[in-house]
């Protein structure tokens, strides 16, 4: 009887043990891990499409939370689902046409059943302009004119110049805007016409992050109250930011507590170099190197792809644009490579200005900084 007792008790501390630790992975998952790229395929130096195998490309790894088999599901009342964020998204891409900054907000939020073949019930002030981490969202790296998904089901989508509600908060007469015929996303003058697209939902986004803005502005640059503006910093829309955003590990690694994913802390061990001496480096960094004492080995680390590297950015900071307090050490207020390749320019690489925090492409031969990630545990 004694020993049964003692069994029992044993296998219900096991299973309470097994609960417990459960839940406490399951609170120490990370709430915001960056998505795929969508790139699967890979180049050299000079452009020549290659076997991704063992190059530690984007196309090799094809790191991040893998997308839906269908991406994007058409509700037949004039909007799209996007099944991995679940944002929704206006269908036909071209019917606001083109507008300045902040006339495009206000366009946006006046959208409605009954315009732009909207029967979804919707009334003004549902829809709203997407910051720039929901715009790029539905990026693919691997497709151009337009660098969307396949089979997304949008209607006359233009492969141009589509604007977000985010301000450049170096620069705040800029807006942020994304490039849809290749996928970089840049700023320039918020009086300036591009295409506008809304989104509906996301604001308590359990997939995406915040991007960082908190303060909204006018078309000049000065700070202005939030109520009504429907910009980034009125909504601050997705996943709120742990506190602390960072945890030093004290072996020459910082974890990002929003991804999950882990950094060197020496954000300039190698300096500046090539686009396939960074990725070599990358790959080949381990415990001995760089301060490291985590144990890991060649092939445990990487070169950051084009979404892993926006994913650090903060849009209420600049020189670098990362969160302030961070406990990184020589970042460069820089360019940083990526491990994407400019889809349809593959002489070109993808890299991210941490000054400003911008995302464009330069020629593989020239000489950019190299930050390493590997995947959190």
């Amino acid at each position: 009887m004694i020993i049964s007792n003692r069994k029992f008790v044993l296998s219900l501390f096991v299973s309470v043990c097994s609960v417990g630790f459960g839940q406490f992975a399951l609170a120490q998952k990370a709430p915001a891990p960056p998505q795929q790229t969508g790139q699967k395929r890979c180049w050299d130096a000079t452009g020549k499409l290659i076997h991704c195998e063992g190059t530690g490309q984007d196309g090799d790894k094809q790191a991040g939370v893998v997308w839906p088999d269908l991406r994007f599901t058409d509700n037949h009342n004039g909007t799209l689902t996007d099944n991995l964020t679940g944002l929704i998204w206006l269908r036909q891409a071209d019917c606001l046409g083109r507008a300045n900054w902040l006339d495009a907000m206000t366009i946006s939020a006046g959208l409605a059943a009954g315009k732009c073949g909207l029967a979804d019930g919707s009334k003004p002030g549902d829809w709203r302009m997407p910051n720039i981490i929901e715009l790029r969202s539905i990026i693919d790296f691997d497709t151009v004119r337009p660098s969307l998904p396949p089979n997304n089901f949008f209607i006359n989508f233009e492969p141009t110049v589509y604007w977000s509600s985010s301000t450049v908060p170096a620069f705040p007469a800029l807006g942020w805007f994304a490039t849809f015929g290749v996928g970089p996303h840049v700023f320039d003058l918020k009086v300036n016409t591009f295409r506008v697209l809304p989104i509906r939902g996301g604001l308590t986004n359990p997939f995406l992050p915040r991007t960082g803005s908190d303060h909204c502005y006018d078309a000049v640059g000065d700070v202005i109250p939030c109520a009504g503006t429907g910009q980034d910093g009125e909504f601050m829309a997705g996943v709120v930011w742990p506190d602390p955003r960072f945890t030093d590990e004290g072996n020459g690694s910082v974890r990002d507590n929003l991804t999950g994913l882990l950094w060197l802390k020496n954000a300039h061990c190698f300096g500046f170099q090539a686009w396939a001496d960074a990725l070599k480096d990358a790959n080949g960094l381990g415990q001995g190197k760089c301060g490291l004492t985590d144990g890991s080995k060649p092939g445990d680390w990487r070169l950051p792809n084009v979404r892993e590297l926006q994913s650090i950015m903060d849009n209420r900071t600049v020189a670098p644009a990362i969160p302030v307090g961070s406990p990184f050490v020589n970042v460069q207020p820089t360019l940083y490579w990526s491990s994407s390749s400019g889809q349809n320019f593959p002489l070109l690489a993808y890299f991210s200005l941490m000054s400003a925090g911008s995302t464009v492409f330069e020629h593989k031969n020239a000489l950019l900084g190299t930050w390493p990630v590997r995947s959190g545990k």
